[in-house]
C-alpha cells in the first residue's frame, strides 16, 4: 500500500510541477502578447492621429488654398493654424506656389520629385514622410502631404512638423507605463520622429545600437547585447513608413509573473510535497503496524508458529478444498508427555524452552504444504492437505523421533521430549469433526499403558 501511495504522490507532484511550469509559461506568453498588443495599439493611435491631421489639412486647404493666387499672408495664417514649423503648396506640376517660412528662391521651382511624400501626393495619395530636411530651412521635420482639388487643378499642401516638441513626442512619452522603458517612433531609415526618454540624438542606432540591430531582425524578441536583459516589440504605423518601437527590461515587463509571484506556487508545491511525504510515511507506518498486528493476531508469541485462530482459518479452507476435490486430509493433534511435571520441577522458563524446541522440530520435519501451529498450552496441531492415513503415520513418527533426539542437558532437563500424537483422516467432514476425531485419537494414545505412541482414527465422513 505504501509503495503505491509513494508512486501516486510522485505522479501527482510531477503533474502539479508540470502544471505550474505550464501556467507560468502561459502567464509569460500572456504578458508578452499584451506587450505586443500595446505596441500595435500605439501604432494604430499614431496612424489615426495622422489620418485626422491629413483630413484637417485637406479640408482647410480646399477651403482657403484653392484660389488662383494664394497670398503670402493667407498661406502663413493657414500654416500657423496647424502649428506647423514649415509648409509648402505645390501646383499640379509639382512647382512651389507658396512656402513657409518664406523663401522667394523656391517659388516656381519643381521640388516634388525630390521628396517621396510630395511625389505620392502629386499622384493623388495622402502621404506621410520620413524624417527629412525642410525645403525652406533644412531642419529635420516629418510632413503630412495631402492632394486637394482647386480651380486650377490638383494641388498639394504639405505641412511639416519638427521632430522635437511635437504632439507625437508627448504621446510617445505616455504610451507605456513600465519603468525604465524606451519608446521610439522611427521612420523607415531608423531616424527618430519622437522618443521617450527624450534625446537630442537623431538616429536609433545612436541612442541604442543593440536595440537598433534587434529591430532589424525581428518584430518581437530579446535585445541581444543589452546591459539589462530586455524585450522589444515593433509595430508598423499603418499608412506611414514609420514604426513604433518599445523596449522594456524583463525585470519590469514580467514583474507580475516573476519574483515572489513566481515562487509562491513552488513554495506551495514544496509544502504539499512535504505533507504528502509525511502522509506516505504515516501510511507506511500504519501499514507496517497493521501487518504486525495482523501477524500477531495469527501467531503464537512464544513459538512463532500459527496460533489457534490462524489454524482454524486454514482448517476451514482445507476442509472446503478437500470436499470439492474429493481428496483426503489429515490432522495430527500433539500433546507433550509429562509437560506439567517439567513446569512444576524446573519452572515455566524450562517449559517454554521445551515448547520452542518442539516448534523447531516441526519446522525441520514437516513438509512445505503442511500447516502447523500451537493449538493451546502444550498442544500442537498439524494440518496435512491431501495427506492420507499413511502420510499421517509417517509424519507423526518423524516428529516423535526428532523431538526425542533433542539435547536439553544445557538447560538442566533430561534429553529428548516425549509426545503423544492423535491422527485423523477424512474427506467429507467439517473442520470441527476432524479435530474432534484427532482429539479422541490423542486421548486413546495417552491412555495406552504402552510407551506413548501414535493412535489413528478414521473420522466419520459425511456423504
Amino acid at each position: 500500500m505504501a509503495p503505491v501511495a509513494a508512486l501516486a504522490l510522485v505522479v501527482v507532484m510531477g503533474m502539479l510541477a508540470f502544471g505550474i511550469v505550464l501556467i507560468q509559461e502561459q502567464s509569460r506568453s500572456h504578458v508578452l502578447a499584451t506587450f505586443k498588443s500595446r505596441g500595435s495599439s500605439s501604432a494604430t493611435f499614431v496612424s489615426t492621429f495622422l489620418a485626422q491631421q491629413a483630413n484637417r489639412e485637406k479640408s482647410t486647404a480646399t477651403q482657403f488654398l484653392s484660389a488662383r493666387h494664394v497670398s503670402r499672408e493667407r498661406f502663413r495664417v493657414v500654416v500657423a493654424a496647424f502649428g506647423s514649423s514649415a509648409a509648402v503648396l505645390l501646383d499640379s506640376a509639382g512647382r512651389v506656389l507658396a512656402v513657409a517660412p518664406s523663401d522667394q528662391a523656391l517659388l516656381g521651382r519643381p521640388i516634388a520629385a525630390h521628396y517621396v511624400h510630395l511625389s505620392a501626393a502629386e499622384r493623388g495619395e495622402v502621404a506621410i514622410s520620413n524624417v527629412v530636411p525642410s525645403a525652406a530651412r533644412g531642419v529635420s521635420v516629418a510632413a503630412v502631404a495631402v492632394p486637394f482639388t482647386s480651380s486650377r487643378g490638383r494641388r498639394v499642401f504639405s505641412a511639416a512638423y519638427g521632430v522635437s516638441g511635437s504632439t507625437l513626442v508627448a504621446f510617445v512619452d505616455h504610451a507605456i507605463s513600465y519603468p525604465q522603458h524606451e519608446v521610439y517612433l522611427v521612420d523607415s531609415a531608423g531616424r527618430l520622429v519622437a522618443a521617450s526618454p527624450t534625446t537630442s540624438l537623431q538616429h536609433l542606432d545612436e541612442v541604442d545600437s543593440p536595440l537598433a540591430r534587434a529591430v532589424k531582425r525581428s518584430s518581437l524578441g530579446s535585445v541581444a547585447g543589452a546591459r539589462t536583459p530586455s524585450t522589444f516589440t515593433v509595430a508598423p504605423v499603418p499608412g506611414t513608413p514609420w514604426r513604433f518601437v518599445i523596449a522594456v527590461p524583463d525585470s519590469h515587463l514580467y514583474a507580475s509573473v516573476g519574483g515572489w509571484t513566481q515562487l509562491i506556487p513552488w513554495l506551495a508545491l514544496a509544502l504539499v510535497s512535504v505533507l504528502g511525504v509525511m502522509l506516505v510515511a504515516l501510511l507506511a507506518r500504519l501499514t507496517a503496524l497493521s501487518q504486525r498486528m495482523a501477524h500477531s493476531a495469527r501467531t503464537d508469541s512464544l513459538t512463532g508458529l500459527f496460533n489457534r485462530r490462524a489454524l482454524s482459518e486454514h482448517l476451514a479452507r482445507a476442509s472446503a478444498h478437500a470436499r470439492r476435490r474429493r481428496e483426503p486430509m489429515s490432522v495430527l493433534m500433539i500433546d507433550l508427555d509429562r509437560f506439567k511435571e517439567t513446569n512444576d520441577r524446573f519452572g515455566h522458563a524450562a517449559g517454554d524452552q521445551v515448547l520452542c524446541v518442539v516448534a523447531d522440530c516441526m519446522r525441520e520435519v514437516l513438509r512445505a504444504d503442511d500447516v502447523y501451529g500451537r493449538w493451546g498450552g502444550d498442544e500442537f496441531l498439524v494440518l496435512m492437505p491431501c495427506g492420507d492415513e499413511e502420510d499421517a503415520r509417517i509424519v507423526a513418527e518423524r516428529l516423535r523421533a526428532a523431538a526425542g533426539a533433542v539435547r536439553l542437558g544445557d538447560i538442566g532437563l533430561a534429553d529428548g521430549v516425549q509426545m503423544s500424537v492423535g491422527a485423523a483422516t477424512a474427506v467429507h467432514i467439517s473442520p470441527e469433526e476432524i479435530v474432534h476425531a484427532a482429539d479422541i485419537a490423542l486421548y486413546q494414545a495417552k491412555a495406552s499403558a504402552e510407551e506413548p505412541r501414535t493412535a489413528g482414527a478414521r473420522a466419520t465422513q459425511r456423504a
